[in-house]
């Protein structure tokens, strides 16, 4: 029985140690260059931060054997640090001027997500792709708060990437739109005789909130030959990706459909920075990214020492002089749309087009309002030639009443239409359905908004109404009023 016990015991403590494995910290000594690129991080709490590190530079005091790459990402003042590969989660504690590493996950097995595409969605440390045991991977997962693992997240298909130091794909994360965008596919095609990694060139688009792939189209022929030779860290700006291929700099937009090059003032001026720091007298290693629109070139020394650059760039230095399309969209319409009417509206060309549109309607709807008199007339006497004798008798006993300056009371209503015999709601109910008929044929007749017969409370006697005429109206019905009253005298 005490056997039992205790075996019960080991396995309990065992498995506490497993649960709580998220909670040890780590006692690691970190490099130089380490602690530099994490005092520049701390230093902005708001930009957030995805960059992929080489361990052979930047390890933070872990064991490098069993991973190459690092995945850093930073949220705010946050930042985690994630050996690709072998599923750790660490987040850096930052007391005393001191950094430290606490591992925040249970994970037990390795050996997959080589090379993934790390970033933060909202609040989920998520990844794509990869590379492990002789495939690529082609599946989303994301770090669970709750089970401190990595959960799967479904998508309708398999779509293979990863990302590497050769930027041999683009990503662009939309966190607005939820969108994970890649400029193409990869795969082993003549697996198992050898592992030659072969191509899709077409673009990606992947929506968080249906779970799907979309094929948007066939990537350009012009970009795809452009990102070859890209072998420069991409910066992540606005809508934008922005990458430099030798020293000019250009950008790419997958919503828009359309990419270009820096304009030449800035490209200029960024490519000074990058010359001032980066020369081919002395040994270095290199590190790019960028936090908001503040770039960093990074430059480490064999030494450990870090020094480096900055210079700001937006979405407002891109060149709208020779825009092209990322993709080829296979319907002709939509492909006119963005690849030609889109890209050649500038931002400025937009607001200038819409402001005379706006310009256009307010004129359109003022000159729709001002209809000519003689249209006018004609409308009002269809309309009074459609009134009833004792409707024609109402309105001439309130044109008359309004000549001299008084409302027509309920009891001659009453009169006019035969119910001053009848109860108090019979005759409310039969008042009400004359002028209702009467305002409802102006209105249609005419096409006028204002009612032609309107009713307010009496000024002594607040529950009865007296009722009058619309004075904007009475220029239009004076002639027919009139003629009618000479015809009878006649």
């Amino acid at each position: 029985m005490k056997f039992i016990r205790l075996i019960l015991c080991l396995i309990f403590s065992i498995q506490l140690f497993s649960s709580f494995a998220q909670e040890k910290k780590v006692n690691n000594v970190f490099q130089k260059q380490d602690i530099a690129l994490l005092d520049i991080l701390y230093k902005d709490s708001i930009n957030p931060l995805h960059i992929q590190l080489n361990s052979s530079l930047f390890n933070f005091g872990l064991n490098t054997k069993e991973f190459r790459n690092i995945a850093l990402l930073k949220r705010g003042k946050e930042i985690w640090i994630q050996p690709l590969g072998l599923g750790k989660v660490f987040k850096v504690k930052k007391e005393n001027n001191n950094y430290t590493l606490v591992r925040i996950d249970s994970t037990i097995h390795s050996g997959v997500n080589f090379e993934a595409y790390s970033f933060i969605l909202h609040n989920s440390i998520v990844q794509f792709g990869g590379t492990g045991f002789w495939h690529l991977r082609g599946i989303l997962t994301y770090f669970s708060p709750i089970t401190h693992e990595w959960e799967l997240y479904p998508s309708d298909r398999i779509v293979n990437g990863y990302d590497d130091f050769k930027n041999i794909i683009k990503f662009k994360v939309d966190t607005n739109a939820n969108k994970l965008y890649t400029t193409k596919s990869l795969g082993y095609f003549n697996m198992p005789k050898d592992y030659t990694i072969s191509s899709i060139d077409s673009c990606y688009v992947f929506d968080f909130y249906n779970h799907q792939w979309t094929t948007l189209g066939l990537i350009n022929p012009a970009l795809k030959l452009n990102l070859q030779t890209a072998t420069y860290s991409t910066y992540d700006i606005d809508d934008i990706i922005i990458y430099q291929n030798y020293l000019d700099y250009f950008w790419i937009n997958f919503k828009t459909n359309s990419f270009g090059k820096i304009n030449s003032t800035k490209n200029e001026a960024i490519k000074q920075v990058w010359l001032s720091l980066y020369t081919t007298k002395d040994l270095y290693d290199d590190l790019q990214f960028n936090l908001g629109n503040t770039a960093y070139l990074l430059k480490i020394s064999p030494d450990h020492q870090l020094s480096y650059k900055t210079f700001t760039i937006s979405s407002a230095d891109i060149d709208t002089s020779n825009i092209q399309y990322v993709y080829k969209i296979d319907n002709n319409l939509i492909h006119f749309f963005f690849n030609v009417l889109l890209p050649f509206f500038t931002p400025n060309v937009l607001i200038i087009m819409l402001i005379a549109f706006f310009i256009f309607f307010l004129v359109y709807r003022q000159r729709k309002k001002k209809v000519p008199k003689e249209v006018t007339a004609r409308l009002n006497y269809n309309f009074y030639h459609s009134l009833t004798i004792i409707e024609k008798e109402l309105l001439q006993v309130l044109y008359k009443n309004h000549q001299k300056g008084e409302t027509i009371s309920t009891k001659l209503i009453n009169k006019i239409i035969g119910v001053q015999n009848k109860d108090v709601l019979t005759q409310n109910k039969s008042r009400s359905d004359h002028f209702l008929k009467i305002n409802q044929k102006y209105k249609l007749s005419t096409q006028q908004p204002l009612p032609l017969i309107i009713k307010n409370r009496d000024t002594i006697d607040k529950r009865q109404y007296n009722y009058g005429l619309e004075p904007s109206y009475l220029v239009y019905l004076i002639k027919m009023i009139e003629s009618e009253k000479q015809e009878f005298e006649d």
